[in-house]
């Protein structure tokens, strides 16, 4: 890890490397050490299902029936979802912006959020929470009630972890991976000039985002984000893989966001934050379109792996589309 002072106050090792997964030939002790981290018990993914099963048993209380469309369990849920966006942003927000308490260590990017005419009450801050609580959290509820429902009601296939306990839990990491490519094509499709001057630019105004960042969608961005989800409908799972799914686009994208790489415990352990490989996609825009778990930007030459190199590249290659070199 180091410094490079002309680009980033603070970022991990480069070049930045991919899933392993998808590198040819194998490396099987490569692959058992990325999906090791992913899954380490203070890894960002574990933190995500817990919540999730938490989430799983308050909403599945002894008297939950989903087989009608009832505003009671709808704002239920919403309730819920709305508490574990504020706990989470929130809380990074207080530790790391408010009362700053690990100062600027492990910091990608030393601004301060923006504060200007572009954002809802000229605050990226408030910009950020406005479309986070009163769209992101409302597609996440829209989304989650849709499943609950047809769950419910036999119009989505159903598992159990007793019928099926292998692809019960094979299920957790393909969630993570598909929605990695759904991301990337989405995300494409969004950076289509019309799409992303209607739409996705609410997102982009946070150049240097912060955990309120994470969800700061368009309603429109939010509806295409989450349909991620819809792939259920085709595969056989479980409310909880639903409610999973979810977290790790909220939850998820909201510590991804969070502008450290990292937070300290006792000044020593560690627990891994930022997504220092979509903060590139912040600053630079026309690269890293989907996350590291998946090898779409390799694919389709739109990864950018942080070095000084590949910015240079990149600059040159966008002035060259626009004609100026």
């Amino acid at each position: 890890m180091k410094k490079d002072k002309q680009e980033w106050h603070w970022h991990p090792a480069l070049p930045l490397e991919n899933n392993p997964l998808f590198k040819w030939p194998l490396s099987f002790n490569n692959i058992g050490k990325w999906y090791l981290t992913m899954w380490a018990p203070l890894s960002e993914t574990v933190f995500c299902l817990i919540i999730a099963l938490i989430s799983f048993y308050l909403i599945y209380s002894p008297s939950s029936n989903f087989q009608n469309i009832d505003l009671n369990w709808i704002v239920q849920i919403h309730f819920i979802n709305l508490i574990i966006i504020l706990l989470v942003a929130g809380g990074l927000h207080i530790f790391f912006y408010k009362l700053k308490i690990q100062k600027k260590d492990f910091k990608y990017d030393l601004r301060e959020f923006a504060n200007n005419k572009i954002f809802i009450f000229n605050s990226q801050l408030l910009d950020n929470m406005f479309w986070t609580l009163f769209s992101g959290v409302t597609f996440w509820t829209f989304y989650l009630s849709i499943f609950l429902w047809s769950y419910s009601n036999g119009l989505a296939p159903l598992i159990t972890f007793y019928a099926n306990p292998f692809w019960f839990c094979l299920l957790f990491f393909l969630i993570i991976l598909w929605e990695s490519f759904h991301f990337y094509f989405m995300h494409r499709l969004l950076h289509i000039p019309i799409f992303y001057k209607l739409f996705h630019h609410i997102h982009h105004r946070n150049i240097n985002p912060g955990p309120w960042s994470g969800i700061s969608m368009h309603p429109v961005e939010h509806l295409f984000y989450f349909s991620s989800v819809l792939i259920h409908f085709v595969i056989p799972s479980n409310p909880l893989h639903i409610i999973f799914h979810l977290i790790i686009m909220t939850v998820g994208a909201v510590i991804g966001h969070c502008g450290f790489d990292r937070i300290l415990i006792n000044k020593k352990n560690k627990i891994y934050l930022g997504h220092f490989h979509h903060q590139l996609h912040h600053r630079y825009f026309e690269c890293n379109y989907g996350t590291i778990e998946s090898p779409c930007d390799v694919w389709f030459n739109s990864f950018h792996d942080g070095t000084t190199e590949a910015s240079t590249k990149m600059r040159k290659n966008y002035f060259r589309e626009k004609g100026s070199v």
